[in-house]
């Protein structure tokens, strides 16, 4: 994994923190266990880290909602 790969996924993960008011570890362990690491972030990274803080919170968000991973 690269680099600039990991730091996005440190960026979501703060990111949804602050908007979820959830743990890091609640908020990571939802985005692995749901695929939406391997499944979205990293496939989509060169498009998603294009995008607003709060665009992809919403989106996130969004994703995991589908995946039943956020309750």
């Amino acid at each position: 994994m690269r680099t600039e790969h990991l730091d996005f996924i440190t960026f979501c993960v703060g990111s949804l923190v602050d908007a979820l008011g959830k743990s890091a570890s609640q908020v990571y362990g939802a985005l692995r266990s749901s695929g939406a690491l391997a499944d979205y972030i990293l496939p989509c990274y060169d498009v998603l880290h294009t995008f607003s803080k709060e665009y992809l919170v919403e989106d996130l968000t969004e994703v995991l909602k589908e995946r039943g991973a956020l309750v």
